[in-house]
């Protein structure tokens, strides 16, 4: 059976209350007109962890803050769900002992722990290489991931000697330049070695390697501990106990922030020294500060005025890379429990246990192109996945496409070659009483839950100073 992804969108967008999708107590339709009570010191557009994050900090200091989210739920980008008895993620999942501002949150709030199955309990190692399928211990494709990987990221310290202070040193101009495509190429792998971090490569640009910048993957290294095993961990071994809305509203639960759900901003106007902000069903607010914590794909989609700088207009209309798949299939048996990777052209380039459960096991896995694979077709998932593990039964399957959501129009951030160079700076300079924020421009985890947390805090704190003077 084949369900449309336009299907599947309008399903899931009209989800509501599954871990980070309603806010409790809080208005939940736009407002009919623009009243006196309708002036806030802050307006925050966007209710992804950058704009919850942000908007919480705003209002413990004391200013009034409204946030906007276009969605019936708060989470952009992370989206909790039901899948087969467990609360999964259809976008974002992993955090790791690295990643310090999500780590501190859950903490914060108590939060707890589960271990991806594929880590805590591992089987089998399956790679697939020279056109062949080989299957080994873990401890064996570890090494073999860690041998090509290593070779692969080895400037990364070069590069970045203090991952979260980007601009510390100008090494990262001898590598902003290539893309991930043409630093793989200039390295002597073996066959193996190549088709792992390939594969490796274009996961975490969740793109195809042409597109994907060198400079994006040395800097994923350098904040993972200058190490593509530890690097790893980061990005897949612990989950938040009840997926990443349990987080998600613990936060926005804490916050003393209006939220208003199912209000698509469509325009921002100054008018003065204030700013007005328009919501696509009718009426509007007043604000003396605008944060614009969407996704950097979206923001061109907005209307300033007056406008916005050229160079922040170009980067939205250029895009971060991820454009890739995501899915979680529910497998027949319980065996073996596995870790699997392919080359950077298959439909599926990592696909692991994640849960292990009494009769079946969900793995979870990704993919560069929707066009390679579509998530919503059984039959396609069912043959992706039996190129790891013949045999394997895929009872069902579920998958997201964030390519046409119209507030993400994609996953999670890589900059394709020269996007740090020319854009990164620019992106994080605010414009009068506009200020910006996102995972997408943090300086330490971009891409990540820790990034949105980080840039939104930071985002807050400039606020708040620029608010006081």
């Amino acid at each position: 059976m084949k369900i449309s992804r336009r299907d599947t969108l309008k399903g899931l967008a009209a989800a509501t209350a599954v871990g980070g999708l309603a806010a409790c107590g809080r208005s939940t339709s736009p407002p009919a007109q623009t009243s006196r009570n309708d002036f806030y010191d802050v307006v925050v557009v966007g209710g992804g962890f950058a704009g919850v994050t942000a908007a919480r900090d705003l209002s413990f200091r004391g200013r009034r803050t409204l946030l906007l989210e276009a969605r019936p739920r708060l989470g952009g980008r992370t989206f909790t769900s039901e899948f087969a008895g467990h609360r999964v993620d259809l976008g974002g999942t992993w955090i790791g002992v690295e990643q310090p501002f999500v780590w501190a949150e859950r903490m914060r709030y108590g939060i707890g722990l589960a271990e991806s199955a594929a880590f805590a309990q591992p089987q089998q190692g399956i790679y697939l290489a020279g056109g062949k399928r080989h299957q080994v211990t873990p401890e064996k494709y570890a090494e073999l991931f860690a041998s090509g990987a290593r070779k692969f990221l080895a400037p990364a310290q070069e590069a970045f000697p203090r991952p979260f202070d980007p601009f510390f040193s100008k090494a990262y101009e001898r590598f902003d330049h290539l893309s991930s495509a043409q630093a793989l190429e200039a390295l002597k792998l073996s066959q193996p070695e190549r088709d792992i971090v390939s594969g490796f490569a274009a996961i975490n640009g969740h793109s195809h390697l042409a597109e994907i910048g060198y400079l994006d993957q040395l800097k994923w290294c350098a904040l993972g501990a200058y190490d593509p095993l530890r690097l790893f961990e980061n990005c897949a071994r612990y989950r938040l106990e009840g997926g990443t809305g349990s987080l998600l509203d613990a936060m926005s639960n804490d916050s003393r922030a209006e939220v208003r759900l199912s209000s698509p901003v469509t325009a921002i106007v100054r008018e003065n020294d204030t700013y007005r902000v328009e919501i696509e069903e009718g009426g509007s607010v007043g604000t003396r500060a605008v944060l614009l914590a969407v996704p950097l794909n979206v923001l061109a989609s907005l209307r300033f005025e007056p406008g916005i700088s050229a160079e922040k207009m170009a980067a939205s209309r250029e895009r971060i890379t991820g454009s890739g798949t995501k899915l979680y299939a529910r497998l027949k048996g319980t065996q073996p429990v596995f870790s699997a990777q392919g080359p950077d052209k298959t439909p599926l380039t990592f696909l692991w246990s994640e849960y292990v459960d009494e009769d079946s096991q969900i793995a979870v896995g990704f993919g560069p192109d929707p066009k390679l694979l579509d998530v919503n077709d059984t039959e396609a998932v069912q043959k992706a996945v039996a190129a790891f593990v013949p045999g394997a039964e895929v009872l069902e399957s579920t998958g997201y496409d964030w390519n046409v959501d119209p507030y993400s129009q994609g996953t999670w951030c890589m900059y394709r070659p020269m996007f740090f160079s020319k854009y990164l700076r620019e992106l994080q300079r605010p414009e009068g009483g506009l200020y910006f924020a996102g995972s997408d421009i943090a300086n330490g985890w971009r891409g990540f839950i820790d990034g949105a947390i980080e840039s939104g805090m930071s985002a807050a704190r400039q606020i708040h100073s620029a608010l006081n003077s």
